[in-house]
């Protein structure tokens, strides 16, 4: 369930180029329909957090999954970009997935130890975006694009089998009427916490979306890759993700929550701001931007387990709605910077343009992890 819903977002982006050639639209406008499944699964989220906390998870995984699998099959017959665009917007109800996910090992594990299998999890979870970009280049160069989204449909459909046989319900059925929940969801609104964490997340992974949106175009105008090469690339800051999250499930035992957030976001500063230098004195290469860049996976990595866990403890009975609303703001921001990002290389497709722009959100987001740091002062247990 975590695994899907990223192999979603990047297994075909290695074909963005030739997508755009065959439907006659240019590269910017593709990205809108990046930007468009973002904003859906960020609707989807929101909503998906209280059904799920008042129906329960399983029943509201299975239909969201039947709605991915037939939206992976309408965007593989799609004829025009337009037909394309609406099934892929609509993909985006796997997010469900990766949010109750979360939400599960919050059901059945106390905080401490829930950072540890969330760590792992995302060990696993990253192997799908590293060996994804890689397989969807060279599939597409073999057979064509729409092959990546029979696949997606394939997936959507196994996926939908395990969770009917094997899932149980993990969550507690509250029976709350609609004007409660939205009470409780304006409780969690206001609790500065949830945004101080959510906010840290959102510009750590709108770098990597900022990543994943411009490389492609950077790699195909400045280095002239292959799309399979392109792929390659694509999954290279996954790899980071892996090592980093490897990293949180071995120290977070030791370590405070602020500790480990606050540790990504420094690794992911360094490295981007040591490739802006190396860019300045006028060494500019694939390794040089795929070196700063690995950097971010790793921060992210040892980021995200402790602000998951962090977020969901705010207001425990209401862990689905939290991770469903943090997840929303933080594909919001990455559907902002998506566009953002295509706009800006559209006039600036150079290496450097585009970690400039990794760099500033990543910096925003450790200013405000030093901060919430000194305002708890919980650095160490």
């Amino acid at each position: 369930m975590t695994a899907v819903p990223l192999l979603s977002l990047n297994m075909f982006l290695a074909s963005l180029g030739v997508m755009a050639d065959e439907f006659g639209v240019g590269y910017d406008l593709l990205v809108i329909a990046l930007s468009g499944y973002l904003i859906f699964t960020a609707f989807i989220q929101i909503v998906i957090g209280p059904v799920a906390d008042r129906f329960g998870r399983r029943p509201v995984l299975l239909v969201s999954l039947a709605l991915f699998c037939v939206a992976s099959f309408g965007a593989a017959f799609a004829d025009s970009f337009s037909v394309f665009f609406m099934f892929r917007v609509l993909q985006g109800a796997i997010a469900t997935g990766s949010t109750l996910s979360r939400a599960i090992v919050s059901d059945i594990v106390p905080p401490k130890q829930a950072v540890i299998i969330l760590g792992y999890l995302a060990m696993a979870m990253s192997l799908a975006p590293i060996i994804g970009p890689s397989i969807g280049g060279a599939i597409a160069e073999i057979v064509g694009w729409r092959a990546n989204f029979w696949l997606y449909g394939a997936f959507g459909a196994g996926l939908w089998l395990l969770v009917w046989r094997y899932l149980p319900e993990t969550g507690a059925k509250h029976s709350r009427t609609p004007r409660t929940f939205l009470r409780s969801y304006l409780e969690l609104i206001s609790i500065s916490h949830f945004w101080t964490y959510t906010l840290i997340m959102s510009f750590g992974i709108g770098a990597f979306f900022t990543f994943v949106t411009g490389v492609p175009l950077i790699a195909n105008k400045q280095f002239y890759m292959t799309q399979g090469e392109i792929g390659i690339c694509i999954g290279s800051i996954t790899c980071g993700f892996l090592f980093g999250s490897f990293l949180s499930s071995r120290f977070s035992r030791h370590y405070s929550l602020d500790a480990m957030v606050l540790s990504g976001r420094f690794v992911a500063c360094f490295g981007l701001f040591a490739c802006l230098l190396v860019f300045w004195c006028g060494f500019v290469s694939p390794v040089i931007l795929l070196a700063g860049t690995v950097c971010v996976g790793v921060g992210n990595g040892l980021t995200s387990p402790s602000a998951n866990v962090a977020i969901m403890s705010v207001k425990p009975d209401l862990s689905a709605s939290a991770s469903g609303l943090s997840g929303a703001v933080i594909v919001v921001v990455g559907a902002i910077m998506t566009s953002v990002t295509g706009v800006i290389l559209n006039v600036y497709p150079n290496a450097f343009a585009l970690v400039f722009i990794m760099f500033s959100l990543t910096l925003v987001g450790l200013l405000i992890a030093v901060w919430q740091s000194i305002r708890t002062k919980t650095i160490m247990v």
